[in-house]
């Protein structure tokens, strides 16, 4: 006799067998909590922290890239603010002889001087010198006027102020010539005496140099400004284009307003040319067109005519004087 039973309709039962199978497979789905199960797992978790950590880096790296993007640009809008920046300024990379901390960083962080950097930095400054160009030869850029100050003295820092927008889009526009020209400009020296020197020396002579440069008929139009240092010519420009922004700003809240009350004032119209239009309507009189229509009229007075009248002749004027005032106007007129 086999193990296997038969039913009633003489078929084999395989209910242990199955019982067993299915023992089995609920083995075989708790063993997916099993150690090497657990471990791969595992595993996958830490490759994905990786990727996650991967991705967090590359974020702090983008987020760093436009950290120093902004940091630049508040660089610039501090340059800007100072209003020495652009095609005529032009400054050596080292100012700390000149008197200036200021150094251009990408880091936030600024750190702080000690007593003696300071005393350094003021006797620097206060020993610096700087110099009026009144006028500046035609298209001369700051780098050439920083090559031919430079043989007679240290220099520090040189600003030269363009000549105005109209003026050269008009050059621009009718000319071939697209260059900058600059219209005055201030130089900075190290030593105040030198450049005082220099500037009673150079002022009302020939540039000078080789024959062939275009340069060499010129003349230098300089002066030296006593008690005058460059922070005062950077207060200066940042004052000036305040005063430019601020006016701006009241121009275009003025222009507004007018906009605003002609905006207005042409509703208005409207609103009431369309109420006397209905009033109308409903009187049932004719629409009168805006030319026809008069709006006020005026009491004329009457004509006065006057006891001398201009358009008669002048005997008969005369003649109906009194003879009194005839005898007066003839003592006054009478031929002697």
């Amino acid at each position: 006799m086999s193990n296997k039973k038969q039913d009633l309709f003489g078929l084999n039962n395989d209910s242990e067998e199955e019982d067993i199978s299915l023992d089995e497979e609920e083995e075989q789905e708790d063993s997916r909590f099993s150690k090497t199960r657990l471990q791969k797992q595992s595993l996958s978790d830490d490759d994905d922290d990786d990727s996650d950590s991967d991705q967090e880096e590359e974020e702090t790296g983008t987020e760093k890239k436009i950290d120093e993007k902004e940091e630049e640009e508040e660089e610039e809008e501090t340059n800007i603010e100072e209003g020495l920046e652009g095609e005529g300024y032009d400054a050596p990379k080292d100012l700390s002889e000149f008197g200036e901390s200021r150094k251009r960083v990408r880091t936030k962080k600024v750190k702080s001087l000690s007593p003696e950097e300071l005393e350094k930095f003021e006797k620097a400054r206060k020993k610096t010198g700087v110099c009026y160009l009144s006028s500046v030869p035609l298209f001369m850029k700051p780098s050439r006027v920083r090559s031919l100050l430079e043989k007679h003295a240290e220099i520090g820092r040189i600003y030269l102020v363009p000549e105005d927008a109209k003026v050269t889009a008009r050059r621009k526009k009718y000319t071939k010539n697209r260059r900058m020209n600059f219209v005055e400009g201030w130089v900075e020296f190290k030593d105040k005496k030198v450049a005082k020197a220099l500037a009673e020396h150079l002022n009302m002579k020939n540039i000078g140099g080789k024959r062939q440069s275009k340069y060499y008929h010129d003349m230098w139009n300089i002066k030296y400004l006593p008690k005058f240092k460059w922070h005062h010519l950077t207060e200066h420009m940042a004052h000036e284009n305040q005063a430019r922004q601020h006016r701006l700003r009241t121009e275009l809240e003025q222009s507004k307003r007018e906009n605003k009350t002609y905006i207005q004032n042409v509703e208005r119209a409207k609103m009431l040319q369309n109420m006397e239009q209905k009033k109308r309507k409903r009187e049932g009189e004719p629409a009168v067109p805006a030319k026809q229509r008069i709006s006020r009229t005026f009491e004329q007075r009457g004509k006065v005519e006057r006891e001398v009248d201009p358009s008669k002749s002048g005997k008969q004027s005369f003649d109906k004087m009194d003879n009194n005032l005839k005898g007066v106007l003839g003592s006054i007129f009478s031929k002697k």
